[in-house]
């Protein structure tokens, strides 16, 4: 069906990592990478409609939805950092525009910097480039008292619904729907390892921004907590061709909260960059 993307996996530094894929792969391509917490399937909307122009891929990172936990954990940048390079290299992508959200985009950007030669845009949204520790202590405190798990999609949709003030509760439905799965005792569980919390790295990558030489947009929820203002627009300024951009109406999620209004800000810089792409509304 042309509304499913592609369930595929491969094999990477002894790991085996789930992705999803949508469009040609005849297209050029963007690669989505999703935060903390979450899985490729955040990205099913915003992936639909770019694939009427491009390929789509994106990948559920250690950890996280179908790919595989790290025993013993070992969730650093440069863990996932290096998954991502392997992936990269076992589909031969080259030229390509990266996109990340929260710590997805920690990755993105130092994944960035890491290979210019291989990413040709790089759209980093809502977390600052150097975390401050109360962002760590709040994944600790999650790490100790997320549920176990939840009754019901919807006692997980209501949860969601607080970080996620804005976004229509049809969405975050479907999004409890990947984000979860049914035991035999018919309790629903969260499908990422709760040590991705606690194992959460120390980022700085101040030291690396004015070395990206790739055209970037930096961006935030307009209420957003995660990442002020004016860090982001420091961040911005940092990077050799970097925009800044806000959303209104959204928090950290903003592409849960406005996906609307987050596309359009997407596909106007995917303009910017040459891609042909139109102006589909979720």
């Amino acid at each position: 069906m042309k509304n499913c993307p592609k369930d595929k996996f491969i094999h990477a530094g002894g790991l085996r990592l789930h992705y999803l894929e949508w469009g040609s792969d005849r297209a050029r391509t963007m690669l989505l990478l999703h935060g903390i917490g979450d899985n490729a399937h955040i990205w099913d909307q915003f992936a639909l409609n770019a694939a009427d122009f491009l390929r789509v891929i994106a990948v559920d990172q250690r950890g996280h939805g179908l790919s595989d936990w790290a025993i013993p954990p070992a969730y650093t940048c440069d863990d996932y950092v290096t998954d991502l390079d392997n992936v990269i290299h076992a589909l031969h992508l080259t030229e390509f525009v990266l996109m990340g959200h929260s710590m997805g985009a920690l990755h993105a950007t130092r994944y960035a910097w890491l290979r210019p030669e291989k990413v040709s845009g790089l759209i980093h949204a809502d977390i600052e480039p150097c975390p401050p520790e109360w962002n760590r202590k709040y994944l600790l405190n999650l790490y100790e008292q997320l549920p176990l798990f939840y009754e019901s999609i919807d006692q997980y949709v209501s949860e969601a619904k607080k970080n996620s003030p804005y976004a229509d509760k049809r969405i975050l439905h479907k999004i409890a729907v990947s984000a979860l799965s049914k035991g035999q005792d018919g309790k629903f569980r969260s499908q990422f390892d709760r040590e991705v919390f606690f194992h959460f790295d120390r980022y700085d990558l101040r030291p690396y921004l004015r070395d990206i030489r790739c055209p970037s947009l930096v961006i935030r929820g307009k209420e957003s907590r995660v990442m002020s203002e004016e860090i982001a627009r420091e961040m911005s300024n940092m990077i050799l061709k970097s925009r800044f951009a806000e959303i209104p109406q959204a928090t950290h999620p903003l592409h849960i909260d406005n996906p609307a209004e987050f596309q359009r800000t997407i596909f106007e810089f995917l303009r910017e960059l040459g891609y042909a792409c139109s102006d589909t509304r979720p």
